[in-house]
């Protein structure tokens, strides 16, 4: 694919542990440094410190001990907790089983579903994880595949030497020259560019750059890059380029120039699965009809991803508007007919 681009903003995602989760590490931390300070810290002087019941802190002594291996002793004479022997320390990251399992389904996740690009880097990240957790945590690791499974959508595979090159380019700022080939066309050209932003959109991996030779912003399909060298030359035009509408605006990663009203009508059957699911555009918008048909109103800047949506719904769905889109589907449905003829 190579289209005009006027739009996009990254979509940014964070998670945090629970907060009781913060106020135990706190409090092991904390009971670890006054061992460590030779303070022997109480059960009682824990409570009083962290406002929690003795029976509480007795656990996190017993947890300690028992799950992360520390050496804790009790001394009637000090009437506090100390190390009977040498202790390298608490690990850097304390996890319950559960939550190692979702990091485990994470890690699967990402590396079935968001292509080969980040594999290593994935693979690298929780091995740093894994070396930072205390041992006693253990899994059944027989169970998982047969709890549950992650299928990948067809998507092109990527260089890592691209994916890792883009990256530098878009971080440094830097102008990129690459060999692209344009499936639409069937052609292969070198381009110019200033990378802007990387995508991923169903498994398949997005540039989203400055084309020096068409003075525009377009959008290319990192798959198809078939040769990348990052220059010297510092990015210029990119600060006249808003990134944000992209996202916004790009109809599955398809944009154009103007922008046009489609207005699509699902019949009562169909209309159940579409309210189910997200809708398929920032500017979407639902309404209920008679007989529990809906409909569905949007404003983009491509038709063309459009109709690949509509086609894929054949009589469940009527175009009301553009009367262009109509005409596709229309001439689309005449072309499969004829080949059934």
């Amino acid at each position: 694919m190579d289209s005009v681009v006027r739009s996009g903003r990254p979509s940014c995602y964070s998670f945090s542990m629970p907060r009781q989760h913060h106020r135990t590490t706190e409090r092991l931390r904390w009971i670890d440094a006054q061992i460590r300070a030779g303070g022997y810290p109480s059960t009682r002087t824990i409570a009083d410190r962290f406002e929690i019941t003795r029976k509480t802190a007795q656990r996190d002594i017993d947890f300690m001990r028992d799950r992360m291996g520390a050496p804790i002793e009790y001394s009637h004479e000090r009437r506090g907790f100390f190390y009977s022997e040498a202790f390298s320390g608490l690990p850097a990251v304390v996890v319950t089983e559960g939550e190692l399992v979702a990091i485990l389904m994470a890690e699967r996740l990402a590396r079935e579903y968001a292509g080969t690009p980040l594999a290593d880097e994935i693979h690298q990240a929780m091995a740093k994880v894994a070396s930072a957790l205390t041992e006693a945590v253990s899994i059944d690791f027989s169970i998982l595949p047969a709890s549950w499974s992650v299928e990948s959508l067809p998507t092109i595979e990527v260089e890592k030497a691209t994916f890792r090159d883009l990256t530098r380019a878009i971080h440094e700022q830097r102008v990129v020259e690459m060999v692209y080939y344009t499936a639409t066309r069937g052609e292969t050209t070198t381009r110019r560019v200033e990378p802007l932003h990387l995508r991923n959109y169903q498994g398949d991996w997005y540039l989203v750059a400055y084309d020096f030779a068409r003075s525009e912003v377009r959008v290319f399909l990192v798959g198809r890059v078939r040769d990348l060298q990052v220059t010297e030359t510092p990015c210029e035009a990119r600060a006249e380029v808003d990134v944000a509408k992209f996202l916004d605006s790009s109809f599955q990663m398809f944009v154009g120039s103007d922008p046009v009203d489609v207005v699509l009508e699902f019949d009562e059957h169909q209309a159940r699965w579409i309210r189910e699911r997200r809708l398929p555009h920032e500017s979407a918008t639902m309404e209920e009809l008679d007989g529990g048909r809906l409909r569905l109103s949007m404003r983009v800047l491509s038709i063309e991803a459009v109709r690949r949506y509509v086609l894929q719904y054949g009589s469940r769905v009527t175009v009301v508007a553009p009367e262009t889109l109509r005409a596709e589907i229309r001439r689309e449905a005449e072309a499969v007919l004829k080949q059934l003829e």
